[in-house]
């Protein structure tokens, strides 16, 4: 591995972290915080700006970028910004109990899993909640597509930095080049945030909690300032439309794009959006219908089961009610929307609807072909062949996705008793989901749980964000051996 470009590019990254971290402390000067809570801000940016700094001079841009360095750039880039981070979560000294809490927090942030050990989030100031929710906007696009401008010139090898960013079964560059791929995304992105801003801002929200739930449902994250999160508007204008914008953000961003550069009717032909849009009226209709006898007023319980269903399949993780009090069949809805997931493309979580789509079509052609030997199927996306490249990856995928979770549940299940807690925390975390079920329920936070819980946690929201292979090419020893400079 070329450590020489490897150093250089996360410099580079670690500089633009810095200035992320002036904006919380904006906040800090505006809303006249005390001087400490300045500071906090200030000791992250000196040692991101000092790292930075050192580790771009030490390295150089004259390299190509290659498979491996750019996987490892990708893992090293959120560990990186997650530890820094969760400085001025730690410095804080409220809410977090120790750096594995700031850590765990702050992993969600980027991760946008929305999971949170904070013990009571109002007591936080502005600058910490602010930076709590924008981390979930920065994450929720990508830190490198973010950031890939400023990256060096690289081959065509340098689409894994935005793969393993923008998750999915496949990759596809909007425009030839990435930098101008990476702008067109965070366009859409940007305008799009924006609109949830001035539709909160409508609903009675005041300008910083609108931009703070605009930023968790921008980067399908979840952190709220309120301890029990929507539920404490007891707002359904406020539900709706979260409801509404957490859904378009869980929608292939490519979808958008083509629809405002081509054709409309052609973009919404796409097979995948046609699956995420059923899925979520199936589960809201079987959720409405199990809980409508729960509630007095029929509309409440139809909105809070729309809202459920775009909070979880998106992996937003925003509460409205104490779904952890609904019964069973609902709880099992939820469970399986966890693994689901939103759109290839998206800021969503999950396995991805794109994934879900090519497993079942291909289960339905291996039962076609048991029961006809004879029976040639092909497996179509779009009305296009689905590739054995592809349809190789996916399962292979599923089948380190099912080993890692059984590893991550076990690991935890030595601290809970409880199966429906573990399974569920487990499930939240991996899928970057957030609000958990049983002990960790959608109206409590992890912050009972112990340090080896929390941290095998932490490995479960960066191994879900960036789909797995990143992080263990981090992880695995042998990443570190025949390191060059050159």
């Amino acid at each position: 591995m070329n450590l020489k470009i490897v150093k250089y590019s996360l410099g580079k990254l670690l500089i633009v972290l810095a200035g992320l971290l002036s904006l919380p402390l904006m906040v800090a000067f505006i809303y006249r915080e005390s001087f400490s809570d300045k500071i906090n801000f200030i000791i992250p940016i000196v040692i991101s700006l000092i790292l930075g700094i050192i580790l771009s001079k030490s390295g150089d841009n004259k390299s190509h970028l290659y498979t491996k360095e750019a996987m490892f750039i990708t893992a090293s880039t959120w560990v990186l910004f997650s530890l820094i981070g969760a400085i001025p979560l730690f410095l804080t000294k409220t809410n977090y109990n120790g750096y594995i809490d700031a850590f765990f927090e702050m992993v969600s942030g980027f991760t946008t899993s929305g999971a949170s050990v904070a013990t009571n989030v109002e007591w936080l100031p502005n600058s910490i909640i602010f930076w709590r929710s924008f981390s979930h906007f920065v994450g929720g696009m990508g830190i490198l597509v973010f950031t890939l401008a400023i990256l060096p010139n690289s081959n065509k090898e340098s689409s894994l930095l935005m793969q393993s960013e923008v998750p999915g079964p496949t990759f596809g560059k909007l425009t030839p080049k990435l930098s101008d791929t990476a702008r067109n995304l965070y366009g859409m992105y940007i305008v799009l945030t924006i609109i949830t801003v001035i539709l909160l801002l409508l609903g009675g929200m005041n300008l910083f909690e609108s931009i703070i739930h605009a930023f968790g449902a921008a980067g399908t994250g979840g952190f709220s300032n309120k301890g029990i999160s929507i539920g404490a508007y007891d707002s359904r204008y406020i539900e709706i439309v979260l409801a509404i914008m957490m859904a378009v953000f869980g929608v292939n961003f490519n979808i958008y794009f083509y629809a405002a550069t081509k054709s409309v009717r052609e973009a919404v032909k796409s097979e995948e959006l046609k699956w995420y849009i059923a899925v979520i009226l199936l589960a809201s209709g079987f959720i409405f219908a199990n809980i409508v006898t729960i509630y007095n007023n029929v509309f409440y319980a139809f909105v809070n089961s729309i809202f459920t269903v775009s909070s979880i399949i998106t992996t937003t993780g925003y509460v409205s009610a104490d779904f952890g009090t609904w019964p069973l069949f609902s709880k099992s809805v939820i469970i399986m929307l966890m693994f689901i997931g939103g759109c290839a493309g998206s800021t969503a979580g999950g396995l991805k609807v794109s994934r879900f789509v090519i497993l079942v079509k291909g289960g339905i052609n291996q039962i076609k072909e048991s029961m006809n030997p004879k029976k040639i199927t092909i497996n179509r996306l779009d009305g296009k062949k689905v590739d054995s490249e592809t349809e190789r990856s996916v399962s292979k995928y599923l089948v380190i996705y099912i080993l890692i979770f059984i590893v991550l549940f076990m690991i935890v299940s030595i601290d809970m008793n409880d199966f429906e807690t573990a399974f569920a925390a487990v499930s939240t975390t991996f899928n970057n989901v957030g609000p958990g079920l049983g002990a960790f329920g959608p109206i409590t936070t992890f912050a009972e749980m112990s340090k080896l819980s929390k941290f095998v946690l932490t490995i479960a929201m960066l191994l879900g964000r960036l789909e797995i292979f990143p992080m263990l090419l981090l992880l695995y020893p042998s990443t570190y051996k025949k390191l060059r400079n050159k």
